[in-house]
């Protein structure tokens, strides 16, 4: 099962993911940014255009100030040119401004700038007051003079205010403008960084690797059978490289006991083949190779390998009960306890799994092994870890035993003519001391 976390196809996910994440934050960036940027020069453009008829109504006053009206027809005509332009003006002014109290309040400004505009707001109600109060109540005959006077005096308090808040909105809009510039560039950065760094991971962690499982299958195909790739991840191609290495290890160790099998050869000498060939694939703390009895109950421990120079049970006979389901060796299969211990405890009349647990192993995988004519063996490896072995390795081997009992048996020279006690002895080594020979 891949973990979840380093699956391949999870990580381009997650790097989608953020890739969309980091377009659609910056898209949303940039798009508040613009807003902030239009918003800042509405405002400063409906500001200028109050400077702008606020000084108009500051010159036409004081314009008219400086030429009021000395006689009656004069006077008549201002009435009608004079008075009209300057509420035309006033009306302007006055919907202006109230637009712009609306757009600085509703736009989330800050509280300072609303207040402002809000102080400049009642500073206009005073005014349009006052010069209401100055020209008096009649429209026909109206004080203009009064009123240009009022007006001449106190615009320019308002416009004062009003370019005070130009200034300070121009600040505003110019930073508002470097943001979005800013925060535009950023946005094509970042993503520009996370691009590149996607392609890098691609490259080294995608292309890179099938390039590598590539050679390896060339390499293999052109006969260097054993090749390893790098493993790197536990992601998909992490796993295929596991799996061509395991293949690979296979071929090797099927194709090197085949063309060691089909010469014949010492029987020591095929035994050590054998562990060294099968050490890349199959895990093997302890291997031994056991020739079994023609009762099948026990056997004789001929070759062991193991931690120690002398490994445990070399040169002994041991017995075989409750190894396997079957309760004869050569009707059984290739099979593997994944827990030594455990199978102790179900198996009180397995000597050989509590010999085994004695000397530390915890799993085993056994390899029964049935020559026909009278020569069966049992291979067994077993490691220090408890299920060691999988069923790979149980097929494998399982498909392998006829090939090896074959082999084994010949390079043993063993014709199987007589009782497997006959066969013992004269297998025993002159040199091991007379109690290993002893049943266990």
């Amino acid at each position: 099962m891949i973990p979840v976390a380093n699956a391949l196809q999870w990580k381009a996910l997650a790097g989608l993911a953020v890739l969309a994440v980091v377009t659609v934050g910056s898209h949303l960036l940039n798009h508040s940014l613009y807003r902030a940027s239009v918003h800042s020069q509405s405002v400063l453009s409906e500001l200028r255009r109050l400077e702008t008829v606020g000084e108009s109504l500051l010159a036409r006053s004081s314009h008219y100030v400086d030429n009021a009206a000395r006689d009656y027809e004069t006077y008549a005509r201002d009435v009608a040119l004079f008075k009209r332009e300057l509420v035309v003006d006033i009306e302007r002014f006055d919907g202006s401004l109230k637009q712009l109290v609306e757009v600085v309040t509703g736009a989330g400004d800050a509280p300072e700038r609303v207040q402002s505009v809000v102080a400049l707001g009642s500073a206009w109600r005073d005014y349009r007051a006052g010069f209401a109060e100055r020209l008096g109540p009649d429209p026909d005959e109206p004080r203009l003079e009064w009123g240009a006077r009022f007006i001449a005096r106190a615009q320019p308090g308002i416009n004062a205010s009003l370019h005070a808040l130009v200034e300070d909105f121009r600040g505003d809009s110019e930073a508002d403008a470097r943001n979005a510039s800013i925060g535009g560039v950023a946005a094509a950065l970042v993503s520009l960084a996370i691009a590149l760094a996607a392609l890098a991971w691609f490259y080294h962690g995608v292309s890179r690797r099938i390039v590598l499982t590539v050679e390896g299958c060339r390499r293999v195909a052109s006969g260097d059978f054993g090749y390893q790739m790098p493993v790197g991840t536990r992601d998909e191609l992490g796993q295929l490289a596991e799996a061509f290495n395991s293949l690979s290890s296979r071929a090797r160790m099927v194709l090197s006991l085949l063309d060691h099998l089909q010469r014949r050869s010492d029987y020591a000498e095929s035994f050590k083949v054998l562990g060294s060939e099968s050490a890349d694939y199959i895990p093997a703390d302890w291997l031994a190779l056991i020739e079994v009895s023609d009762s099948e109950i026990d056997g004789y421990v001929r070759f062991a390998r193991g931690h120690d120079d002398t490994p445990i049970l070399l040169g002994q006979r041991i017995s075989l009960l409750g190894m396997f389901d079957s309760p004869r060796v050569s009707s059984a299969s290739a099979a593997t306890i994944a827990d030594l211990r455990a199978h102790v405890v179900e198996h009180g009349e397995s000597r050989l799994a509590r010999e085994l647990v004695r000397a530390g192993y915890r799993s085993a995988l056994l390899v029964p092994l049935n020559a026909g004519q009278g020569w069966r063996a049992l291979l067994i490896f077993a490691s220090d870890s408890p299920d060691a072995y999988s069923g790979d390795q149980v097929r494998l081997m399982a498909s392998m035993a006829p090939t090896l009992a074959a082999g084994l048996a010949r390079n043993a020279g063993h014709a199987v003519a007589g009782p497997f006690s006959a066969a013992v002895d004269a297998v025993v080594p002159a040199s091991l001391p007379a109690e290993q020979s002893a049943p266990v």
